[in-house]
């Protein structure tokens, strides 16, 4: 863990200049932790799904995450150990004879698994490794493949989706990449099988024809960034449609994060075309502003405003994978962590909170989005002094 006392000298004028007087990035860290833990429930969890008890597994997990991977100066306070101790044990009671993280009827099994895994990991990996062996196990048979009959040529051969029917898979890129990042945690190597057939899934998904030859219907793009599902199921968007019959999607900055990271996990290095391509699509549309793309897609400026607190996450969590202070944009290197805190310093809310006024995808939900804001900001930190 990384001591704010090390970075704030290092980052105090340039934060100020944006985010107001008085402010730090540890007090924008800092405020949104407090809030987050002052809304755990009295059994350990976080969130709240209608009609089922206090608590969501999912939820649960990305802020338990988010309490044990705090900056030191910060995780060693006595309220984010007892909120973290309260959290495992919620979590724990949860998992299923087969390995998995589920609970009432609202499914996501993979969601929550995934998400699971990765906070254990994140807390103690050698107490908890029973717990990570089977969970893991669960998750690795939640892949699309040949043994589920979904054949390489089936679009989402290689992929994740929320659950595992068998008879209907559906994967998504999202849910892919959460997935992944929880077998790495889990210590599955990049030469893995699992991660082999993903790259399949991961291609089908990135809009670059020099490696996505397309599959079924899907034609790609050609500007390196990254789709939802290759399978078409994406209907609330609006498609490109080709004469030939095939159709193209509009990438957006969030699945292109998450597909660079992916490709990162599975082994690839920057030099790959694969990854380049990415680089470029980010280079060329770098912005904290909004979801790009997603207005594109919806013909809708402000559908931009969609995810951005799941994007804010997922865009810390890829640029701390490439290990770099700075990112090549059209405009230049950008310090993206210290543009990260000076964006979620401007949204946040008098009480520490982060709310998105779009409400799709949960972020209606400030619970939601201050656990995807607080883990963004730990991606970011170790950033901010170099």
């Amino acid at each position: 863990m990384i001591r704010y006392s090390l970075i704030l000298a290092a980052c105090a004028l340039a934060f100020a200049s944006t985010a107001g007087a008085g402010e730090t990035p540890e007090d924008t860290h800092w405020t949104a932790v407090e809030y987050l833990i002052g809304t755990q429930h009295d059994n350990g969890g976080f969130g709240q799904i209608p009609e089922e008890e206090p608590g969501e597994i999912g939820i649960t997990a990305m802020a338990l995450r988010g309490l044990a991977q705090l900056p030191e100066d910060l995780h060693n306070k006595k309220i984010v150990m007892a909120a973290q101790v309260a959290a495992i044990e919620f979590l724990l009671k949860h998992q299923q004879p087969d390995g998995s993280f589920s609970k009432g009827k609202s499914g996501l099994g993979t969601y929550r698994t995934a998400l699971t895994i990765s906070a254990l990991v994140a807390c103690d990996r050698e107490k908890y490794a029973a717990q990570i062996k089977r969970a893991t196990d669960w998750l690795r048979g939640n892949q699309f493949e040949d043994d589920d009959n979904v054949p390489t040529d089936n679009p989402h051969y290689g992929g994740f989706g929320y659950d595992h029917a068998g008879e209907k898979p559906d994967a998504d890129m999202s849910n892919t990449q959460i997935a992944l990042t929880a077998l790495k945690d889990a210590g599955i190597p990049a030469d893995d099988p699992v991660f082999k057939r993903a790259l399949t899934f991961l291609e089908r998904c990135q809009n670059s024809s020099e490696t996505n030859p397309g599959v079924g219907k899907l034609k790609p793009k050609d500007d390196g960034g990254f789709i939802y599902d290759p399978g078409l199921s994406d209907n609330k968007s609006s498609p490109m449609q080709h004469e030939d019959g095939t159709t193209s999607y509009e990438s957006y900055a969030s699945m292109t994060y998450a597909g660079l990271m992916s490709l990162l996990y599975a082994g690839l290095d920057e030099d790959d075309p694969r990854v380049q391509a990415a680089k470029r699509w980010i280079a060329a549309n770098y912005t904290l502003e909004e979801n790009k793309g997603l207005g594109v897609r919806a013909k809708d400026p402000n559908a931009a405003q969609q995810g951005m607190f799941y994007y804010f996450q997922v865009f810390a969590k890829c640029l701390a994978a490439l290990g770099k202070p700075t990112i090549k944009t059209e405009a230049g290197e950008q310090r993206w962590a210290q543009d990260l805190f000076n964006t979620l310093a401007a949204r946040q809310n008098d009480d520490g909170s982060f709310k998105n006024p779009n409400s799709r995808w949960w972020e209606q939900d400030p619970v939601l989005c201050t656990t995807y804001a607080v883990n963004a900001m730990n991606y970011a930190a170790p950033y901010l002094g170099e």
